[in-house]
């Protein structure tokens, strides 16, 4: 008989080859548990079936698809990964914060805290490393060279810097302190650089933000180069100070922004400071070399919006 009347051969047997007739090709019995068939895939007993036309035995159904499987397999790592990356931001993701937590003394915790917030770090780096500027001596040895004393005298009455014959000064110098800390702020200072200025957590600068303008990076840096400090909240002043005019003066507003009717002539005086009197007069300290210039416009434009004296 020609092939061609026998459309269905590769799922039947060939009647012409004789020698496959009535033998099971694929080890199916009728003792083979149902449960193997449905292991496999086969969707009904072969025992049930009529034998295909033409003769032979019947194929084992091709197994069923595991497409769905796999899909589900998938969407349910999907979700343990998901609910495993809110857990470990919840948790372990915490491991990179500061843990506030964390015992340490009083007197120390409170000194590396004032170093951060006054601004030493900028000067002479995190726990007092330096490379910040040359002229700015590392303190992290200090402890062990000067006694209390000493360093208490150093932070209450400062280091005179080298007048440039503008108003400035030739480099940074260690401004006098005794006007704006208190003894017992000094104290905390002096007993964290003599314990060798050791990592506090929480004592770090505020990150400046990069993507919302020179106004709002400026606001974080006059914080960060402790501004306010001296200049007072929102730059309104007031700080007692014994110069001529009897307080630190003020920042922004209509007599600032006469004076300094050019950004440029705002930077001079940040990047040179000013040197108005001697000890016990706080003057501006000299950030050239410390803030780099970017910085330095984006504080100018922030002063540029505040509202000076009323």
């Amino acid at each position: 008989m020609p092939e061609s009347a026998h459309p269905n051969r590769w799922f039947g047997a060939n009647p012409q080859a004789t020698a496959s007739q009535g033998k099971n090709q694929h080890g199916w019995t009728r003792e083979t548990p149902a449960t193997w068939r449905s292991a496999l895939g086969l969707s009904d007993n072969p025992e049930n079936r009529e034998p295909p036309e033409g003769g032979g035995h019947w194929y084992p159904e091709s197994p069923k698809k595991k497409g769905p499987i796999i899909a589900a397999i998938v969407i349910l790592a999907i979700i343990a990964i998901a609910v495993g990356w809110i857990i470990g931001s919840a948790t372990g993701g915490s491991s990179n914060k500061a843990n506030l937590a964390a015992t340490q003394d009083p007197t120390i915790a409170y000194g590396g805290r004032l170093f951060v917030t006054f601004a030493c770090s900028a000067c002479h780096g995190m726990q007092g490393k330096g490379g910040v500027d040359p002229a700015v001596p590392v303190l992290s040895t200090v402890g062990s060279s000067m006694s209390p004393v000493q360093i208490a005298s150093i932070i209450a009455d400062g280091v005179p810097g080298q007048s440039a014959g503008n108003g400035g000064t030739t480099g940074p110098y260690m401004p006098t302190w005794r006007n704006i800390l208190s003894k017992k702020q000094i104290a905390a200072l002096t007993a964290y650089i003599d314990q060798g200025l050791p990592v506090v957590q929480g004592a770090s600068p505020q990150g400046v933000p990069t993507g919302q303008g020179n106004v709002a990076a400026g606001q974080v840096l006059f914080l960060n180069y402790g501004c306010e400090n001296c200049h007072g909240a929102n730059g309104l002043g007031g700080v007692v100070n014994p110069s001529p005019d009897g307080t630190i003066p003020p920042l922004g507003g209509k007599d600032f922004n006469t004076q300094f009717n050019t950004d440029q002539s705002v930077v001079d005086v940040i990047q040179h400071g000013s040197v108005i009197g001697k000890n016990p007069i706080t003057s501006m300290p000299h950030w050239g070399g410390i803030i780099p210039p970017d910085q330095m416009q984006q504080m100018v434009d922030y002063i540029r919006t505040l509202p000076g004296p009323s």
